[in-house]
């Protein structure tokens, strides 16, 4: 459903768009992909069984994925930095850029990281189409671009597909200790 709720937001669109446009819809479409793809990922090896090291006889480490956030940072800028150049931003670029890496990216990356380790790769992925929500919100909100009625619509289906699976998900966990005892 939250996938529906997408392509509805961003269908519209599509009808209307140039070449362009559609390299870089193609471009957006890759990100959600390997954001999947990255959850599923994160909730494997955060969710690793422990294997017993056989000269020690206690459990293996966890891997640190924190490092593997700062990796992927160092390497994403690395492989972006050609794009952006010649800088030319000014003191307030500057801050507001400074102020996205740390609070939009830093620490929502290495929530998800953490997060990873208690929910399902989908549960994850659903709460990461929040981002698409927030996003159209900020906009309007920040920007005063209005959002049109197909994004409000999709909006509506993501938030009801999340608040669905959640509703689901607690009555799976509340009919787990009924059944213990019985």
């Amino acid at each position: 459903m939250a996938g529906a709720g997408i392509a509805w937001m961003f269908g519209h669109n599509m009808q209307a768009a140039d070449a362009r446009s559609l390299a870089g819809m193609a471009v957006a479409f890759a990100v959600p992909l390997s954001s999947a793809l990255n959850y599923t990922v994160l909730q494997h090896a955060g969710r690793a069984q422990p294997v017993a090291d056989d000269s020690m006889q206690t459990p293996a480490a966890q891997p640190d994925l924190f490092s593997a956030v700062l990796i992927g940072a160092a390497i994403s800028a690395l492989v972006t930095l050609p794009l952006a150049w010649p800088f030319k931003s000014n003191a307030h670029d500057l801050g507001l850029l400074f102020g996205l890496g740390i609070f939009q990216l830093a620490i929502p990356c290495l929530l998800l990281v953490r997060v990873t380790r208690a929910l399902s790769a989908p549960e994850v992925a659903l709460l990461g189409l929040l981002e698409v929500i927030f996003g159209v919100l900020w906009a309007w909100l920040g920007a005063g671009e209005a959002p049109g009625s197909s994004a409000l619509v999709g909006g509506g289906i993501v938030v009801g597909a999340l608040v669905f699976n959640e509703l689901l998900s607690l009555r799976g966990r509340q009919a787990i200790p009924e059944s213990a005892h019985v």
